[in-house]
């Protein structure tokens, strides 16, 4: 007698179902993401520069979208949808959607919460980010500085350790001798 093998592949009952935003959604992430990364200001001062980005913005203190790109330079519109946005709703939704496919790769949701509602309220959200992005009274904007080197900074702190081992190298030799 021969038997077949039960394989049980979903045995915490999630659903493995892709889910994708809606069209205005994904034209709405797309329209805040190009206005976040043209509010990208670059200061050079010598052998290094800093570097403002909008990294985050807050709805009424009811949402917030935070982009995960932490792009450094301004980019063309094609180039910058890329990766993936964390919107938070309240204190019990969030959903993960990669930029480019506009699919909703991780969620965090209430469990009796129908998709059907999530995906309007967060369409209803984006939009009014998207149409109220400059008002600062309903959508504040958080932002991240880096300071970083420059190709020359790079150089020259190349050469200072270099000078900084050969001068330590050559006490090591003196006192040994």
């Amino acid at each position: 007698m021969k038997t077949d093998k039960i394989n049980s592949y979903n045995t915490n009952f999630c659903s493995v179902k892709p889910r994708y935003i809606t069209d205005n959604m994904k034209a709405s992430v797309e329209s805040l993401l190009i206005r976040m990364n043209a509010d990208v200001s670059r200061v050079t001062d010598g052998d290094h520069f800093k570097t403002t980005m909008t990294t985050k913005l807050h709805y009424n203190d009811i949402a917030s979208f935070e982009d995960e790109r932490r792009l450094t330079t301004k980019l063309n519109q094609k180039e910058q949808i890329q990766g993936f946005s964390v919107l938070k709703i309240g204190k019990k939704t969030v959903l993960d959607i990669d930029n480019k496919s506009g699919e909703i790769i991780d969620f965090i949701k209430p469990f009796y919460k129908p998709w059907f509602f999530v995906i309007k309220q967060a369409e209803r959200i984006l939009s009014d980010m998207r149409t109220n992005f400059y008002d600062i009274s309903i959508v504040r904007k958080e932002s991240l500085t880096v300071n970083e080197l420059t190709p020359d900074g790079k150089i020259k702190i190349k050469q200072l350790v270099k000078q900084v081992e050969k001068q330590r190298l050559e006490n090591l030799l003196k006192n040994l001798e």
